[in-house]
């Protein structure tokens, strides 16, 4: 579990950072990979951010705005990796860091903060590449904690190779999907589900707060 939350953190708020020709051969996405993980060891954010693909970016907008305005009915409506995605924002950083993080670009402040775990990004390795017109995907392996195979996918967008989110967690969405009539039987003493404050607490080690479910003040 650990493994796993580290790297959906890591896929959640970092991308690539230095340009590269897009060409339809692995060797391409190969190098994109490679600056992805130059990116996160310098911290260059604002080279990170222009190689996100843009539909990653609407995402994290999204998943800013409902961590500061949605109401816990609002979030225990969201399909589970997105109750996940808003909770986890809520419980890992204090309310004016959220501001900030929306008032900016997020991908830029999550890569400039360090929001993630150097050891774990620097043991990432993928390969070999399968280029299908603008989309690319590769196993990631030295990977730890992950209970199905994980693929880092690549989209092409203005002539860039851009890191795609979306798809890359696309089999997390679909494992939690599948499992989401089990997990519902978890509750609390109040009758709702405690699925999601469990797995915050798994993930983190720290019990997250009653008042998670409620937007800042």
């Amino acid at each position: 579990m650990k493994g796993l939350s580290r790297l959906f953190f890591v896929f959640l708020f970092v991308a690539l950072a230095t340009p590269v020709s897009v060409k339809a051969d692995p060797a391409a996405v190969d190098q994109s990979f490679a600056a992805y993980k130059q990116a996160l060891v310098e911290g260059d954010g604002v080279a990170a951010s222009k190689l996100t693909a843009s539909d990653t970016h609407a995402f994290l907008d999204q998943t800013l705005d409902r961590a500061l305005t949605l109401k816990e009915a609002e979030v225990r409506a969201l399909p589970l990796l997105d109750q996940i995605s808003v909770l986890m924002l809520r419980h890992n950083m204090k309310p004016d860091q959220l501001r900030a993080m929306k008032k900016s670009d997020p991908v830029a402040y999550a890569v400039n903060q360090r929001a993630f775990d150097m050891e774990d990004v620097e043991r990432l390795s993928a390969g070999p590449f399968e280029v299908a017109g603008d989309q690319a995907q590769a196993k990631l392996s030295n990977l730890e904690g992950s209970p199905i195979p994980v693929n880092v996918h690549f989209k092409e967008e203005a002539g860039t190779w851009r890191f795609d989110l979306l798809s890359s967690i696309a089999p997390f969405r679909a494992l939690l999907e599948a499992q989401a009539g089990l997990l519902s039987n978890l509750k609390t003493s109040d009758g709702n589900s405690g699925v999601v404050p469990l797995l915050l607490h798994l993930i983190t080690g720290r019990a997250p707060d009653a008042n998670i479910w409620n937007p800042p003040g």
